[in-house]
């Protein structure tokens, strides 16, 4: 079954932030896509790597840039941090219209999708068979650096 991105967004917010503990917090949001089917856990991360691709921008990260402080895995991360924070704070930093903060980091929801799929099928992360349609590493998209 293939995903529509506001139903990406509908699980991004299912995380429980009632938690300090990342793994806790994305617990409902992976207990959710192993109830699915493997081609919607490789849906949701397709649209995942698809938004993470779309903000690897070196106007997004010039804030860090210019504070000194940029690494290609931190811009990931906060990239991620946007992610999580849902549908219009992402399209905020998409536009323009907020800046990531380089404290801002959620490095676990790139595990979202192969948690998931190993909780479905009783695996290890280690097995799980998909590649993302886009690349989500640091200066992957070459358009816009």
């Amino acid at each position: 079954m293939k995903m529509f991105k506001n139903t990406f967004w509908g699980i991004i917010k299912k995380a429980d932030w009632e938690y300090e503990d990342s793994q806790k917090i994305l617990e409902p949001v992976i207990e959710f896509l192993s109830m699915h089917d493997d081609k919607y856990i490789f849906s949701f991360h397709d649209i995942m790597s698809e938004f993470l691709y779309n903000i690897d921008r070196k106007d997004i990260a010039q804030v860090i840039i210019d504070e000194g402080i940029y690494d290609d895995d931190d811009f990931l991360y906060q990239r991620c941090f946007a992610l999580t924070n849902g549908n219009k704070f992402y399209h905020d930093i998409d536009k323009g219209i907020k800046k990531l903060d380089g404290d801002f980091q959620f490095k676990p929801l790139l595990n979202v999708p192969c948690k998931a799929w190993a909780k479905r099928n009783k695996s290890t992360m280690m097995n799980y068979p998909h590649t993302p349609k886009y690349p989500i590493q640091s200066k992957s998209n070459k358009k816009y650096w």
